[in-house]
C-alpha cells in the first residue's frame, strides 16, 4: 500500500508537471497541489491579478476525485452586494419581493460533492464573511427564508490578490475568516518569475485563439523570443489579451513584429528595452532548444533532428535546460 501511494504520487507530480515546465519557484507550489488535491481542506491562492489563480483551482480539481463533479467559479467582487447573499446560499420560494418559484439553490449547493472556487474573496461585504465563517465551520448553511440548514459536501477554495493581511489589519476583513481560510496558502509567482512557462502559454493560448477565430496563425521564432523576453505586468491575463490582438490584426498566418496597429508600435517601442545581439540571439536559441528538447528528450534524438553533433547538443543541454 506505501509503494502504491508513493506510485500515485509519482504519477499527480508527473500529470502537474506537464502544465508547468521546470521552475524553482512554481516546483514548490505543484508540490503543494500535489499533497492537497484528494485532502479536504479550504486552500487560499494569492497571487498577483492575472497569475492564474483560476487556473489552479481547476487543477486542483481536476486532479483529485471530485473531478468528475461540478467546477464552479464565483468572482466575489463582479456580483452586485444586494445579490450575492442569494447568489451564494441560495433562498426559498416567498423569501422576497421576486423570489423564484420553489426557490433557488445557491452555487455552495449547485457544487454538489465538486469544487467552489471564490475569487476575490476580499471583496466578500462583512456581513456575508460572518455567514462564509458559519458555512466553512459547519459544513452548512441555511438558504434565505430557510427554516432547516443544507448540509453541504463541496470543496472550497478561495483566492486573492490583495493583501488580507493588511485588510485584516484595517478591519475590512474579518480575522477569524481570514485564519478559517488560510489553512493552506499558496502563493502563486508572477509570469516574470516563471518565464519558462511563457512559451507553452503562446502556443497554448494560440491555439485556442486559432479555434475561436476559425484561423491558422503563428509566431515567428524572433517574435516568440521577444514576447517571452517582456515583463507582462498583467501576467497571463496581459499575455492573453496581446497574443488576441496579434492574432486578429496581422495580415500574415506567420505573425512577425509587422504587427498592423498603432497599438503593438507604441507597446512594441515601449517594451524593447536595451539588449545585446547576441542576448537576443542566445534567446531565440533557448527558446528553439526547450521546445525541440521537450520533443526530442535526449542528446541523441536532438543532434540527429537538429543536425549537429551529439557534443554540441549536449553543451546546448546543459546550458538552457539542465542548468535552469
Amino acid at each position: 500500500m506505501q509503494l502504491y501511494k508513493k506510485e500515485i504520487e509519482k504519477l499527480k507530480k508527473q500529470a502537474i508537471n506537464t502544465f508547468f515546465p521546470n521552475n524553482e519557484k512554481m516546483e514548490k507550489v505543484l508540490d503543494v497541489i500535489s499533497k492537497v488535491t484528494d485532502l479536504d481542506v479550504t486552500v487560499l491562492l494569492v497571487g498577483e491579478s492575472g497569475v492564474g489563480k483560476n487556473r489552479i483551482a481547476r487543477m486542483i480539481h481536476e486532479m483529485s476525485k471530485r473531478s468528475i463533479h461540478p467546477f464552479i467559479e464565483v468572482n466575489c467582487g463582479a456580483i452586485p452586494e444586494s445579490l450575492i447573499e442569494s447568489e451564494l446560499f441560495g433562498y426559498e420560494e416567498g423569501a422576497f419581493t421576486g423570489a423564484k418559484k420553489g426557490g433557488k439553490q445557491g452555487y455552495f449547493e449547485a457544487a454538489g460533492e465538486g469544487t467552489l472556487i471564490l475569487d476575490e474573496i476580499g471583496e466578500l461585504p462583512m456581513n456575508l464573511q460572518v455567514k462564509l465563517l458559519s458555512v466553512l465551520q459547519n459544513k452548512s448553511l441555511m438558504r434565505i427564508g430557510g427554516k432547516k440548514s443544507v448540509q453541504l459536501s463541496c470543496r472550497i477554495i478561495c483566492a486573492t490578490n490583495q493583501n488580507l493581511e493588511e485588510l485584516v489589519n484595517a478591519k475590512q476583513f474579518r480575522e477569524d475568516l481570514y485564519y478559517r481560510i488560510n489553512i493552506v496558502k499558496i502563493i502563486i509567482p508572477p509570469l516574470r518569475e516563471r518565464r519558462e512557462e511563457i512559451i507553452s502559454l503562446i502556443f497554448d493560448i494560440t491555439k485556442e485563439m486559432n479555434k475561436k477565430y476559425d484561423m491558422n496563425k503563428r509566431f515567428t521564432p524572433a517574435m516568440l523570443a521577444w514576447i517571452g523576453q517582456q515583463e507582462w505586468k498583467g501576467n497571463i491575463r496581459e499575455l492573453r489579451n496581446f497574443i488576441e490582438k496579434a492574432v486578429i490584426t496581422s495580415g500574415e498566418d506567420e505573425i512577425d513584429f509587422e504587427i498592423d496597429g498603432e497599438d503593438f508600435e507604441q507597446f512594441s517601442e515601449k517594451r524593447m528595452k536595451e539588449t545585446t545581439l547576441q542576448k537576443y540571439m542566445e534567446s531565440i536559441e533557448k527558446e528553439f532548444i526547450m521546445r525541440m528538447y521537450q520533443k526530442y528528450p535526449s542528446s541523441i534524438k536532438l543532434a540527429e533532428k537538429l543536425n549537429i553533433s551529439q557534443s554540441t547538443a549536449n553543451r546546448k543541454i546543459q546550458k538552457y535546460i539542465e542548468e535552469r
